[in-house]
């Protein structure tokens, strides 16, 4: 199955949602099939399996948490994959999601390329579980047929398998073994096996103390207690319908036999339980460890009688096997996190390093993604050694890999390679300026002191940058590339870092000095206002305007937002200088007002970090106070994705912006698939299309199609709809067509001056103006 012949089912009660979600796998090439309710999904998976499911949580009757559950209960939609997505982002939402079975959870609004990464990736292991599982039906019939012969073709060759019971049996639990193995689940810990052969249950109970002569289990919950002669039984369905019970002391280290539920007067107690499970025989054989009992495997079967002479000394002989190979997986185990880790601090070392750095470097290059490598140095480390002794830097050592490891993502890497060497991993950076800031945040935090033995000593590092692909496009390239950028930090006097190549020290200070140069320009007053209007598409009439800051640079002339916004955004400069564009837009809008010119309503863009204040209602109000602008006149623009962070606190900020009578639009609408059934809790007014949609409107059929779905929808909400970054008539038309309400961009003007657009806001008219020089 290629991942453009697989069919994916939608699931979601918002006609909307689903046109929508269609026409983002539409490039993809994938099948689409489409369910109202979960009732209707779960009728349609019984009838036609798709190759995967997006769910919807929220919806009427059956909710997708419910109908999840209950596809992965059923042994012939378990193993469908399901992608769930949801508005609610919170931990517990996506916890529930993955408790009831789904493999995935994609918090709204959903980036398309994201989304198309996790079904291929989702695709890709379903293919992989669908041959698992042919594999495993050919065990089971194996089973059943004791010495049957099965050929099974593949890649043109013909393997014939001979497989009895008992050798089911051992490759069952060989599997389950290899299953804990892969979770990296040590011995030592609590830890149980259950497995399915045909009609054989086997499970393993492993790592029980040993309390006066007594076997007790660790931690072992949620279960129904029964009592047996010397057994305490805990009994559990898990899906595989297999009891887990562990023996309370075996004191001769016997296998004990029960070879008939029906006429052994020492289970009676037992016997409507297991017999309700279709179990007539079962085995308890003990794991042992140095002559001392560590654990049971259990063996329970349908027949009864099962448990001769013979089969009771081979099933004793393998688990003497099974219990040499669990010691000699734990102390390979032991042997492979010493070879990969290293011991002072725990942290990945050399050749781990070495391993995740490829994989980094391959998962970059396929996804197209930024990846930073960072080499840090501890400063005159040799000192402390010399001086405090190699305790006293062990300890020191120890500090800064905490340290070091607090500071990262849980996508990222920190690495010791040895000595005072350590190294780290960025993956998937958003910008190549993320590795700059992280050195810098490491750099900060390296001026707190450290306590050693009662001792402060204030430690500094110097730092080498390395990015993909630019300085190295391999793993070992890039490292080299960052132990270079090392030698010049300390060649600069060390605490300090330093890309490897100077255009990218050139960058890093230039970001530093624009970074200052905007503190002082707050103060200087060195920014203006620039307006766009917006135009009625029915009337031709200006209803609006949109205010966007410029930077009038005292060197580099007039600066554009893309230029020093991000910087603003990130050093959280953001937030005086929005409060400024605010009051002067308010301030302007009641200036032309006075003037006698029509009032209009005035748009101001709302970051991300100034959304978080929580005085900003309390800021915008008085505002609007102390300009005397009437709030009617007044829009703010949030984005799409502000608002989805955390849906509940975001709709009571803009009910509270609504009490005081506020104007809200939701800008660069369609980015990210949203809940669009959210947005009627919303108390917005405008949806903005954003302009990437615009673009290729009247030449890419998705585009088209998006828009078209993001118009009617808003409609049928009671919204009003604004195009963004309209510049050609065909666009114009063809947005007109279909009933969008109001546009703006450069085909009518371009954002100028107060001045300027004081004469647009004389004449009330931009229609079919020239299109003015791009800027």
């Amino acid at each position: 199955m290629t991942p453009h012949q697989a069919t994916i089912l939608i699931v979601d009660d918002q006609p909307r949602n689903r046109d929508l979600l269609e026409a983002l796998l539409k490039p993809e090439g994938y099948l689409t099939v489409t369910a109202n309710n979960g009732e209707e999904a779960l009728a349609m998976v019984a009838e036609t399996p798709p190759d995967l499911i997006l769910l919807d949580v929220m919806m009427p009757g059956i909710n997708g948490y419910d109908v999840a559950a209950k596809l992965k209960a059923n042994p012939d939609t378990r193993n469908l994959p399901i992608i769930m997505l949801s508005a609610l982002g919170d931990r517990g939402s996506k916890l529930a999601g993955l408790n009831a079975g789904a493999e995935d959870f994609l918090t709204k609004p959903i980036d398309r390329v994201e989304l198309w990464v996790r079904v291929r990736n989702l695709l890709r292991l379903k293919e992989y579980s669908d041959i698992l599982a042919e594999h495993n039906q050919l065990l089971e019939q194996a089973v059943r047929g004791r010495n049957e012969e099965i050929t099974e073709r593949k890649r043109a060759e013909t393997q014939i398998i001979r497989l009895n019971r008992l050798y089911g049996i051992l490759s069952g639990i060989n599997a389950a073994i290899v299953r804990i193995r892969n979770q990296q689940e040590l011995f030592t810990e609590a830890c149980s096996i259950a497995v399915e052969q045909g009609h054989f249950r086997m499970a393993w109970i492993g790592s029980v103390d040993i309390n006066g002569g007594e076997l007790t289990p660790i931690a072992w919950s949620g279960v129904d207690e029964g009592y047996l002669d010397i057994m305490n039984s805990y009994i559990r369905d898990n899906g595989t319908n297999s009891l887990l019970l562990v023996v309370r002391a075996l004191q001769d280290k016997m296998p004990i036999v029960c070879n008939d539920f029906d006429s052994d007067p020492k289970v009676a107690y037992w016997r409507l339980d297991a017999l309700q499970r279709g179990y007539r025989s079962m085995g308890i054989f003990p794991l042992m460890r140095n002559d001392q009992p560590v654990g049971l495997f259990t063996l329970y079967a349908s027949e009864p009688n099962f448990f001769d002479r013979e089969e009771i000394k081979l099933l004793t002989e393998l688990t003497a096997n099974i219990s040499y190979a669990l010691e000699y997986i734990e102390k390979e185990d032991k042997l492979n996190y010493l070879a990969y880790h290293d011991v002072l601090t725990g942290l990945p070392g050399r050749t781990l390093f070495h391993d995740r750095l490829v994989q980094a470097v391959t998962n970059a290059h396929r996804h197209g993604d930024k990846l930073g490598v960072l080499f840090i140095d501890l400063d005159h480390f040799k000192n402390i050694n010399d001086s405090l002794g190699h305790h006293a830097g062990d300890m020191l050592l120890k500090q800064v890999a905490a340290l070091f490891t607090a500071c990262m993502r849980e996508d990222d890497t920190v690495a010791r390679l040895g000595g005072d060497e350590f190294v780290v991993i960025l993956a998937s950076m958003a910008s190549e300026d993320e590795a700059w800031m992280v050195s810098q945040k490491i750099l900060k935090l390296m001026t707190e002191p450290f306590t050693i033995e009662a001792r402060e000593l204030f430690v500094t590092c110097s730092i080498g940058i390395a990015l993909y692909p630019k300085d190295g496009e391999d793993a070992k390239a890039l490292l080299q590339s960052a132990d270079g950028a090392l030698y010049l930090a300390k060649n600069k006097g060390r605490n300090n870092a330093q890309f490897c190549t100077a255009e990218m020290n050139a960058k890093a200070l230039e970001r530093l000095t624009l970074e200052n140069e905007l503190r002082q320009a707050i103060n200087r007053q060195e920014f203006l206002l620039h307006y766009q209007p917006r135009v009625d598409m029915v009337s031709g009439k200006i209803t609006g305007m949109e205010a966007l800051v410029r930077w009038q640079h005292p060197v580099q002339g007039l600066l554009y937002p893309t230029q020093f916004i991000p910087v603003a955004e990130e050093s959280g400069l953001i937030v005086p200088l929005g409060e400024w564009v605010l009051r002067t837009a308010c301030e302007q809008n009641k200036a032309w007002q006075l003037a006698g010119l029509t009032p209009v309503s005035i748009a101001v863009n709302l970051s991300a970090r100034q959304f978080k204040q929580q005085d900003l209602v309390e800021l915008v109000s008085r505002i609007l106070q102390e300009t005397e602008l009437d709030p009617s006149y007044l829009e703010l623009e949030l984005t799409e994705s502000m608002v989805m962070q955390n849906v509940e606190a975001a709709i009571i900020t803009l009910n509270q912006f609504k009490a005081i009578g506020v104007k809200l639009s939701i800008d660069d609408f369609g980015i990210g698939y949203s809940s669009l059934n959210y947005l009627k809790h919303f108390p917005i007014d405008f949806l903005k299309i954003d302009q990437s949609f615009v673009r290729d409107i009247t030449t890419n059929q998705d585009d088209a199609i998006i828009a078209k779905i993001i118009i009617s929808m808003a409609h049928d909400l009671g919204l009003r709809v604004i195009a963004e970054g309209v510049e050609a008539e065909e666009q114009k038309s063809f947005l007109c067509l279909h009933r969008c309400d109001e546009m703006q961009g450069y085909f009518f003007s371009i954002p100028i001056p107060a001045e300027e657009f004081e004469i647009l806001l004389k004449e009330r008219c931009c229609m079919a103006m020239a299109k003015p020089q791009l800027l």
